[in-house]
């Protein structure tokens, strides 16, 4: 594995990406790093005992809950540098959903309890992170107007832009089979082909079974 660097993992987590260097180098100290789970195994379920946040250093992984009738429903995906558990770092509630590594994983993370008595310890971190929060509001409810107002067609090409933008290419592969996509987006299998189709003959994208291009 290549040289590994916690400030800048930490860094990756959008909780903190805004913080100044010295805040950012404070949490360094109260978290733990690479750790490794093979393809396959649970990094994350429910009543665990392990709470607060994690970050992705290397690796895929999937989120995902359960109903009653132990049906899998795909709540997002994790690859390299992106985070998740944030909430669970200010809420002692039970953990509800699955975090399943994908492939071979490496995985660095953050306690709950470590977090908070730093953040007692330190009224510069406990300031920063209000006002970011406060920014992240009015950001998070502009997304929300946004994505509601969309249709199916719509919702479509936004995540594809969001993947080119994550992986920095055009020419995105497509990390969920199509019906956890759909069922991701919030629609039916059958209308994601559809809608793909409609896309593909606007010439808006090209569709080479899990590889999409997206025209420029």
């Amino acid at each position: 594995m290549t040289k590994h660097s916690p400030l800048a993992c930490l860094s990756n987590a959008t909780l903190f990406k805004d913080l100044p260097e010295s805040l950012r180098k404070k949490l360094v100290t109260i978290s733990t790093h690479q750790e490794y789970f093979p393809k396959g195994s649970l990094i994350r379920q429910p009543f665990d005992g392990k709470d607060g946040l994690l970050v992705m250093d290397k690796g895929k992984a999937k989120v995902y809950s359960l109903n009653e009738d132990g049906k899998e429903t795909i709540l997002g995906l994790l690859n390299k540098g992106d985070s998740e558990g944030q909430e669970h770092l200010f809420s002692t509630s039970a953990r509800e959903n699955f975090i399943q590594a994908t492939t071979d994983a490496w995985v660095c993370s953050m306690t709950r309890n470590d977090f908070q008595k730093l953040v007692r310890q330190t009224p510069d971190l406990a300031l920063s992170l209000l006002n970011d929060f406060g920014q992240k509001l009015v950001t998070a409810e502009k997304n929300t107007v946004r994505r509601n107002s969309m249709d199916a067609k719509q919702g479509i090409m936004a995540y594809l832009n969001d993947l080119s933008k994550k992986q920095g290419t055009n020419k995105v592969k497509l990390d969920l089979k199509k019906k956890d996509l759909a069922g991701y987006l919030g629609i039916t299998p059958e209308t994601l082909s559809r809608k793909l189709k409609e896309l593909a003959k606007e010439n808006k994208i090209q569709v080479d079974k899990k590889i999409i291009t997206i025209a420029k």
